[in-house]
């Protein structure tokens, strides 16, 4: 598996930027969301521990100045016991306006300079993105090395609905108001889409906008589009994520679409 494949950790505990939480190079708790596979072979089993830490840390202070915190991936283990070293992680910044505290204290009155901007809190079951550092090799039994070598027949899998998540479209925008998926599908795109799904829990079914389908050499593909804050009211902090489903001869279909966004 190459070095700087992308995998999720999710939290164990509430980390905050208080005093009272550690500072940088605190130990903090975390484990796999999900297995990682590459080319067919689990390298990193979903669940198993991971070690994360504070990287940095800002305390809230007098003029509203909010507290930040950064968390770091470390390492983990492989399937087969190997340490494998990570990079990047967490941001988080805690609530507070600097600025208009500090206008209203110099207009206003003087104890509005001393009000504390809030901490920054990362709850348990946050989900955040970090990469491997190095390339993994990992010893293949016979049996699977002999599987994987065989020709598979994935002719007829195009069925399915392919949905990909704008990251650099929404990441321009000024106000984030609008998430837009790339889909694709053989034949024709559904009729209607929706989502009914958020982080494996049902939602009531938000209708999803279908724009400058393209349809070429058989396939056809489009754009998917639903208003940010109707959506982001289901998400929980870290990265999240969204089932985008559609109806095929009455049964319910769905494609699982990662939001790489830290919210």
């Amino acid at each position: 598996m190459p070095a700087g494949t992308r995998l999720y950790l999710t939290l164990d505990e509430k980390v905050t930027s208080s005093h009272s939480d550690g500072g940088v190079g605190a130990i903090v708790r975390c484990r796999v969301w999900r297995d990682v596979e590459y080319q067919g072979v689990m390298f990193i089993k979903g669940d198993a521990p991971a070690t994360c830490r504070i990287d940095k840390v800002s305390h809230a202070s007098i003029g509203g100045f909010k507290g930040k915190i950064s968390i770091g991936g470390v390492d983990l283990h492989s399937v087969d016991g190997q340490t494998v070293s990570l990079a990047g992680g967490y941001n988080k910044e805690g609530s507070g306006h600097a600025v208009l505290v500090w206008s209203v204290g110099l207009l206003l009155f003087w104890p509005a300079l001393f009000a504390s901007g809030g901490n920054a809190v990362i709850p348990p079951g946050a989900v955040f993105d970090v990469s491997t550092v190095n390339d993994l090799h990992l010893a293949v039994p016979a049996t699977v090395a002999a599987r994987t070598s065989q020709t598979i027949d994935l002719r007829g899998l195009g069925d399915a609905l392919s949905a990909e998540f704008m990251l650099d479209d929404f990441v321009a925008q000024p106000k984030h108001e609008v998430m837009r998926i790339k889909i694709g599908k053989d034949d024709a795109l559904p009729a209607s889409l929706f989502i009914d799904n958020v982080n494996g829990a049902p939602i009531d079914a938000i209708p999803v906008d279908v724009k400058d389908v393209i349809v070429k050499d058989g396939s056809a593909s489009g754009v998917a589009e639903v208003q940010t804050k109707v959506l982001a009211k289901h998400f929980a902090p870290g990265i999240n994520r969204f089932e985008l489903a559609y109806k095929q001869g009455g049964a319910r279909k769905a494609t699982e679409v990662i939001l790489n966004v830290q919210m």
